[in-house]
């Protein structure tokens, strides 16, 4: 029991890693750090033979390798293991703020029925650029950067409560590396879909809102690192196609419970962008096998006509309708 007589809450942090032995050196000693400590921290390297579980042996981490799946899977794999109240995640690449817990702690104690929470965060990386706000590589040198840096990256996205099934049906309203969400919650909305190999946090930040509000921290309370091997960078065909899939999956029927949302052609304008980085990925790899999958998705989970040309319009004239479509607007 706590002094103001609440139960304890207890809390485990889960980092996917895969080919980052040292950027996830980095992520764990941020985990070590936090002022209110986790109660315990699991490492899953994607990959039985990952350097990751050398480079962390010493350090006071569970570490429990996997046969190579992906993020998702390692993420089920790590939730698995979860025998705490509450779940948390990080990415390899990022760093936590050492009071990203305790802020947490206390939000739940704050809004004791809230049953998944978000934070806002920096941008980082080796030089400043369009996103990063400030240059840095070690959590030390991100948190002296701070106590200068002015923010530059718009964090009210994250503001989604009470209307978060609604919102993310649109677009992801959430960041990995601050996600936290009650175990029972997150099993009970299926935790990471298998078979995506993009968007599958995208599906997870819906499944939850099924059951409950998204809430957010007030706080920065984490550290993005920016860097040429993010995932979003030069998306795949197959990374395209499994953001239709995983938009599709929205809409198909489903034993899990189905909040208040408007109907779907409300959300064409985010869904076109999705079809277009689908199709612009097909067009740079030369797989016209792709476009013919992106463009039967698109059929589906774009209902009105217009949209169903839009995608398929020349560049220049798309650009000149978008324009005018946010006049009209």
């Amino acid at each position: 029991m706590t002094a103001d007589g609440t139960t304890a809450q207890t809390f485990a942090l889960i980092i996917p890693t895969h080919g980052r032995p040292e950027f996830v050196v980095q992520a764990v000693r941020s985990a070590l750090r936090q002022e209110r400590a986790f109660d315990r921290v699991i490492v899953i390297p994607d990959g039985l033979e990952d350097p990751a579980s050398d480079a962390l042996a010493g350090l006071d981490v569970d570490v429990h390798p996997v046969p190579h799946a992906g993020v998702a899977a390692a993420r089920n794999a790590g939730l698995a293991l979860a025998d705490t109240d509450w779940v948390c995640f990080l990415d390899d690449d990022d760093l936590l703020h050492p009071s990203y817990l305790g802020d947490l702690e206390a939000a739940i104690g704050q809004y004791p029925e809230a049953g998944a929470f978000n934070a806002p965060y920096w941008s980082f990386g080796t030089e400043i650029g369009a996103r990063e706000e400030f240059a840095a590589e070690t959590l030390d040198e991100c948190l002296a950067a701070i106590e200068t840096a002015l923010p530059r990256n718009d964090m009210t996205y994250l503001d989604i409560t009470g209307r978060s099934f609604d919102a993310l049906l649109g677009g992801l309203a959430g960041s990995m590396s601050t996600a936290a969400v009650r175990t029972e919650t997150l099993r009970a909305a299926g935790g990471f879909p298998d078979g995506l190999i993009a968007a599958e946090d995208w599906t997870m930040y819906v499944n939850v809102a099924r059951f409950t509000e998204w809430r957010v921290l007030g706080e920065r309370r984490a550290f993005f690192r920016d860097h040429g091997g993010n995932a979003m960078r030069g998306r795949s065909t197959a990374k395209g196609l499994s953001a239709l899939r995983a938009i599709r999956s929205f809409w198909q029927p489903t034993e899990l419970p189905t909040p208040p949302h408007r109907p779907i052609g409300a959300y064409s304008r985010g869904y076109r962008h999705e079809v277009l980085a689908a199709l612009a990925a097909c067009a740079r790899n030369d797989d016209p096998g792709g476009r013919r999958v992106a463009l039967r998705i698109a059929s589906e989970i774009l209902p009105r006509r217009w949209d169903r040309v839009f995608v398929r319009m020349p560049r220049p004239i798309r650009s000149a309708m978008w324009r005018l479509e946010g006049v009209a607007s």
